[in-house]
């Protein structure tokens, strides 16, 4: 299901998977969407952008990171996560009600609402 409204992403999505990126070990991966803001949290370090005009025309701000240093491979695979975040254009729901983050058609990055 394809929902054009940056507000459907509002609140906190827990990452579950990654094409091409090994996440073992970043189990609390959370990306916080408040109103045309990202805020996103490795095991290292974070990172905020800003998004929009809309979901299907995705564009990000450039990203301001944050945070402090880790085992050098955990680094490394955040850094390769953050990259590719970067390539996102259009974000979707699907019908596991899971958040899907895209590259075009290539879908990159798979993420959980949060739930109390």
């Amino acid at each position: 299901m394809t929902l054009s409204s940056v507000e459907t992403f509002d609140g906190a999505w827990i990452v579950q998977k990654a094409t091409d990126i090994d996440l073992t070990g970043f189990d609390n991966m959370r990306f916080d969407f408040v109103a045309g803001t990202l805020y996103g949290s490795g095991p290292c370090r974070s990172f905020e952008t800003a998004f929009g005009p809309d979901t299907q025309n995705l564009m990000f701000s450039p990203f301001e990171i944050g945070g402090g240093m880790c085992d050098e491979q955990i680094m490394i695979t955040e850094r390769d996560f953050f990259e590719q975040i970067k390539m996102v254009n259009r974000l979707e729901i699907d019908s596991d009600e899971r958040l899907v983050m895209y590259n075009f058609d290539q879908p990159l990055v798979w993420l959980r609402r949060l739930t109390k």
